[in-house]
């Protein structure tokens, strides 16, 4: 059976169309939005065994205080196997949140509980 060359041109054409645009959409120069991940479901404990806290560099994109939550964007955390991302994240009472607002930026610190989760324990304006 012969295929018409302009029929494996215009084929061609698509399936380059197509991977133009998932690369474009996957632009690893741009940060992914994690927020509507559920990082409760990550398998925290396997990333880096051992290891249940972690420091990190972050810049907050919305504070909760009535669900004792957080969005920011943290920079990589190599100790918890974490590139950069933007997520949710639950505060533990010792965390005040009144002294923060969206925009800045933070030095804090995460603890994994006993329910697997990770929790902000510490954050104090970045250095």
């Amino acid at each position: 059976m012969r295929i018409p060359l302009t029929s494996v041109l215009i084929l061609s054409a698509g399936f380059a169309t197509a991977t133009l645009a998932d690369d474009k959409a996957m632009d690893h120069g741009k940060m992914m939005d994690h927020s509507k991940m559920d990082h409760g479901a990550m398998k925290h404990g396997e990333a880096m065994p051992g290891k249940t806290e972690a420091s990190g560099v972050a810049v907050i994109n919305s504070v909760d205080a009535d669900k004792g939550m957080i969005n920011l964007t943290h920079e990589p955390m190599p100790d918890l196997g974490w590139p950069t991302m933007t997520m949710d994240l639950p505060v533990t009472k010792r965390v005040d949140l009144g002294s923060v607002k969206a925009g800045d930026k933070v030095d804090f610190k995460v603890k994994l509980g006993r329910d697997k989760q990770y929790r902000v324990t510490d954050m104090e304006a970045a250095k």
